[in-house]
């Protein structure tokens, strides 16, 4: 019998977390021939943290901006104002980011 001798390329132990998840259930769904060629060159987990880690810093980058464009309330004297200021703000360039996590 002629076995043949496959083997994974390691992949880093790092978890690909929330974006990158977001992503391969984008590919599985919508490109399936792209999601089956970077799974069997063993590409489709580097991908999927490089998509991760951009889309954390777009979404940095872009609460910075907004942070700066808008008034915050006072953090002593209305914690919860402040809360809900930055949840919005977190939301915001959550929405924004996602447009290039489908986009790539």
């Amino acid at each position: 019998y002629l076995v043949p001798n496959l083997a994974l390329n390691e992949q880093p132990m790092q978890p690909i977390g929330k974006y990158g998840s977001l992503r391969r259930e984008f590919l599985r769904e919508n490109d399936p021939m792209t999601f089956e060629e970077m799974t069997l060159a063993g590409t489709l987990y580097k991908h999927l943290l490089e998509v991760e880690e951009a889309v954390r810093w777009q979404i940095k980058q872009t609460m910075q901006q907004l942070m700066r464009q808008s008034t915050a309330p006072d953090r002593k004297t209305d914690p919860l104002g402040w809360a809900q200021w930055m949840n919005d703000l977190k939301l915001q360039a959550e929405e924004l980011a996602m447009l290039t996590l489908y986009n790539l």
